[in-house]
């Protein structure tokens, strides 16, 4: 049964720089290209859910320059009512991706960081019971967020990213779902290797659904109570920015609508393989039919 997917995030203005290697403190280099994408991860994982056949509706702050970003928002489908675009300096990133592939992100939140507390009960208040709420710490008001979502009987999933002191003000037994990389992972439990980890928050949050990706080594999740894996999904990697979103943005899609974890949780780990095949965030986000054909065995 499908419902709406309500998205509490961030917009950013990302401005991508590729260089052959990421540099090393203290050197100065020279990008080969310079450009400029439609980002942040709140944005992203709202396409990500919404180019996966799912209703979306978003809550963000940006200003002028990032009025572009809410134009691909609606253009992908997602109800954008809730974005304002008055704010003096928009969110942006900067950005820089190697020869690779992979990437060093700096953010500054800006205008994400101005979203008031009753911003966010307005929002909410359109949200039914049972429904399903995605977060992350790009933004002011996680905590007061979570608080209500919890109130309202919300499904509330938690992008621990990037890992911070509000993320770790979180009750995680208040949460549904909280989905984090192997360094969240390890800032939160204290634990490098994954499986025990994971281990260790289940002991704490016995009902909390965790899910782990771990990049080129795939992914591991504690789901209704049992652990499962899956491996990474081999790709010619253009650009790894925005593939923790699109997993993200697609897994919270298909489990809305019903799908069980593991045909859920495959198909997440196909979209976050898309997304590294396309430059850029937002144009990166894959849609339903390529998700469903990389997913299946070969």
């Amino acid at each position: 049964m499908s419902s709406t997917l309500h998205v509490i995030g961030s917009l950013m203005v990302d401005r991508v720089l590729r260089v052959k290697s990421l540099p090393a403190s203290g050197s100065t280099i020279t990008a080969s290209t310079a450009t400029v994408h439609a980002g942040g991860k709140g944005a992203n994982q709202a396409v990500a859910a919404a180019r996966c056949g799912a209703r979306v509706r978003m809550l963000g702050r940006t200003g002028s320059e990032g009025e572009f970003i809410v134009r691909d928002l609606a253009a992908a489908g997602v109800d954008t009512a809730h974005i304002a675009t008055t704010d003096a300096v928009a969110g942006f990133a900067a950005v820089m991706v190697d020869d690779h592939g992979m990437n060093s992100i700096v953010i500054a939140p800006e205008a994400n960081g101005r979203i008031g507390d009753a911003d966010i009960d307005v929002f909410l208040a359109g949200a039914a019971r049972g429904e399903l709420l995605i977060m992350q710490n790009e933004c002011s008001g996680l905590g007061h967020a979570v608080a209500r979502a919890h109130e309202r009987g919300l499904k509330t999933w938690l992008n621990a990213a990037p890992m911070g002191e509000a993320v770790c003000a979180i009750d995680l037994g208040t949460l549904s779902c909280l989905l984090v990389n192997e360094h969240e992972l390890a800032a939160l439990s204290g634990i490098d290797e994954p499986q025990a980890a994971v281990d260790r928050l289940a002991r704490r949050w016995p009902v909390l659904d965790i899910v782990v990706t771990l990049g080129a080594a795939g992914w591991i999740a504690r789901v209704d109570g049992a652990i499962v894996r899956g491996s990474a999904i081999a790709v010619e990697a253009i650009d790894t920015v925005g593939c923790g979103d699109a997993f993200v943005g697609a897994l919270a899609a298909l489990r809305s609508e019903g799908m069980p974890w593991t045909g859920a949780l495959t198909r997440a780990n196909a979209a976050g393989a898309l997304a590294a095949t396309v430059a850029g965030a937002i144009p990166s986000m894959p849609m339903r039919e390529a998700i469903e054909a990389l997913a299946q065995p070969h």
